[in-house]
């Protein structure tokens, strides 16, 4: 069995313990990336944003506030929190020919959009035919 030792934790350890082409061991590499999410856990989010959409965290938080913290279209509260992990956190709407920001979006609401490919005629057509039908009114929690 071959082996390589880590020069930073020193230990000699199976060469299936090194990521390929990677001089640290998998658990220092682990290590220092853990270190890295708590020193910023907006990193990722934040670069998300700026690759995606132009905007920062701070301008992700204003447009939330601007909606009083809820989704634009069926005003479900969104979470202040930009993390990933529990409440999903709400989703930047955005035109996908300009590039402009409409707003923010729950996650459903703005499935919606897509699927509708945000054509009106299609959204229009949808509330005709739920008005004709019966829409599904969800009961109201007291």
């Amino acid at each position: 069995m071959r082996t390589k030792t880590c020069p930073k934790c020193g230990e000699e350890k199976a060469i299936d313990d090194f990521y390929f082409q990677r001089r640290t061991c998998k658990p220092c590499v682990r290590e220092h990336q853990q270190r890295f999410r708590d020193a910023d856990p907006d990193y990722n989010r934040n670069r998300n944003l700026q690759r995606r959409y132009g905007i920062d965290v701070e301008e992700y938080r204003n447009l939330i506030a601007d909606h009083n913290f809820a989704c634009g279209i069926c005003k479900v509260e969104i979470p202040e929190t930009i993390a990933y992990k529990g409440k999903r956190s709400g989703v930047v709407d955005h035109n996908h020919e300009t590039g402009d920001i409409r707003g923010i979006l729950c996650q459903k609401c703005n499935l919606v959009l897509g699927h509708a490919r945000e054509n009106t005629d299609i959204l229009y057509r949808a509330i005709v035919y739920l008005s004709e039908r019966g829409a599904y009114t969800p009961k109201r929690q007291v």
